[in-house]
């Protein structure tokens, strides 16, 4: 077989199609996995946040289907939107139950009014900025602040005893984490 041959084939059997376009380096179309691996890294070291990566999106694409990056980035900063949410409206429902005080009080209302809030917003402009479609988005800034309001939530929570709150903002911590990686497949700096 001829070297063009194995090309053809070796490029058909690829998980991954890069096309240049107007976003020198961002890959365009991939699959989940492929995008996946891309924003994590190689395993071992990239295995955990792979696993979340095809966990959180898996149940929206078919394995092997190929799709535009932006797709995927787009997905997962509105999950993370939608998951501060209900993250948010939980801390507030323990917190109309008058049941905590001091410190539980404190942490809890960071989450169901304050820091997270202000962290869902900002969220809700990434997604908003990635839907465009652009390439190069300049908003590594806005995810590095979610990152930051969501640990400042969970640093606080971890101080307490044990809580459902703090597995749902270590959750969310790592989703914010996830998205922001998988920006940069379409060029967020």
């Amino acid at each position: 077989m001829s070297l063009l041959v194995w090309l053809v084939v070796a490029l058909s059997l690829s998980s991954t199609l890069v096309a240049g376009g107007d976003c020198p380096g961002a890959h365009r179309n991939m699959t989940m996995e492929a995008a996946c691996r891309e924003a994590c890294g190689p395993a071992p070291a990239g295995e955990p946040m792979y696993q979340v990566c095809t966990h959180a999106l898996g149940d929206d694409y078919r394995a092997g289907a190929v799709k535009e990056a932006y797709l995927f980035a787009y997905d997962a900063a509105w999950r993370v939107v939608e998951s501060y949410g209900t993250t948010a409206g939980w801390a507030q429902h323990v917190l109309g139950n008058g049941m905590l005080t001091g410190d539980e009080k404190a942490a809890y209302g960071l989450v169901a009014s304050g820091t997270y809030r202000e962290a869902g917003a900002t969220m809700e402009q990434v997604a908003d900025r990635v839907a465009e479609r652009h390439c190069g988005l300049d908003v590594s800034a806005e995810y590095r602040t979610a990152l930051r309001g969501v640990g400042e939530c969970s640093d606080r929570l971890a101080k307490l005893p044990p809580s459902p709150l703090l597995a749902m903002v270590e959750e969310d911590y790592n989703s914010t984490l996830l998205a922001f990686m998988l920006g940069k497949l379409i060029g967020v700096e």
